[in-house]
């Protein structure tokens, strides 16, 4: 799974080593800014970093600006950053955002969906128009842009200009069956943009059906396993997630947990191409494994009911 975040002190080892081979495998291409291009020591780095995210302590021509790693499955694969202002520079040649991945790490997708993650933190930070450059020369960086949803605006010296102008959230609102069989749960691990994921089944709630409804059916679509009114117990906190989808729509998604507790476990299998396999998993391995926090959080609050 990838994910973006800040660097603190305890990053120190794995950012020295991963700059290191960075720089050296790049040999003369420019070093970005998350890169530590002025090869400070990591503690001075560090402070630079912290001291760009506030006004009070932003460094004399610098604009405010957030800088992350972008990690894949606990391992460091690049940087990106989120410049939240915008001046002569930005405008000029640097752009909104800029990122990097290590020369080993390319191609794999990774650049596509860290950009995805920034524009969703742009949003929280009121910021709806975004620019971007790419070298002219930097052909991939440009397909990871526009395959993002941005527009190109023009070309000028050698670099290529885009822009992303980020719209309201479209809202879609989803149904979760948690399903309990003794000490199992009902899970499935699923193909989520080339990414293999533990959660369990669930989604969209159709037109004029009931969230107990829309749980049931999905469960049986994705698992095979029928589920009977008699079967719910509670439902749990609904909790939302925010992403860009295929068509580069902004989507808001409000998920709805459907409790569930089962004496006969059927036969589970997967009925759907992007379910990868469909198992009962013992709660406790599923809670240490699961690919979501927020899921993980669902499933203990149902543990903890007193109901259960």
């Amino acid at each position: 799974m990838i994910e973006i975040k800040e660097l603190t002190i305890e990053d120190k080892e794995a950012f020295c080593e991963f700059e290191r081979r960075y720089k050296k495998e790049c040999g003369k291409e420019k070093i970005p800014s998350n890169m530590n291009p002025d090869d400070l020591e990591f503690e001075k780095f560090l402070e630079r970093i912290k001291c760009c995210k506030n006004k009070d302590t932003l460094p004399k021509n610098y604009v405010l600006a957030n800088y992350y790693m972008i990690y894949v499955d606990g391992r460091m694969v690049g940087g990106i950053n989120l410049r939240r202002e915008t001046n002569e520079f930005i405008l000029n040649y640097a752009g909104h955002i800029g990122y990097c991945i290590a020369p080993w790490e390319r191609n794999k997708g990774y650049a596509k969906q860290a950009l995805k993650r920034v524009l969703l933190i742009a949003l929280d930070y009121g910021i709806h128009h975004l620019l971007l450059t790419a070298d002219e020369s930097n052909i991939a960086s440009q397909k990871v842009i526009l395959s993002c949803g941005a527009t190109y605006e023009k070309t000028f010296n050698g670099k290529k200009f885009y822009w992303f102008h980020l719209k309201e959230y479209k809202v879609e609102e989803s149904a979760m069956a948690i399903v309990f069989y003794k000490e199992f749960i009902l899970s499935t691990i699923e193909n989520i943009y080339g990414n293999l994921v533990l959660s369990l089944p669930k989604g969209h709630i159709e037109s004029g059906e009931t969230r107990l409804n829309a749980a049931i059916r999905e469960c049986y679509e994705e698992t095979n396993i029928i589920l009977k009114k008699e079967n719910f117990y509670k439902e749990g906190i609904p909790y939302s997630i925010r992403f860009i989808d295929h068509h580069n729509h902004l989507v808001l998604k409000w998920i709805y947990p459907i409790c569930f507790k089962i004496m006969d476990p059927q036969d589970p299998k997967s009925k759907e191409e992007r379910i990868h396999s469909v198992s009962y998993m013992n709660i406790k391995d599923f809670l240490q494994s699961c690919s979501y926090e927020n899921v993980k959080e669902v499933v203990k609050n149902c543990l903890n009911s007193n109901s259960f």
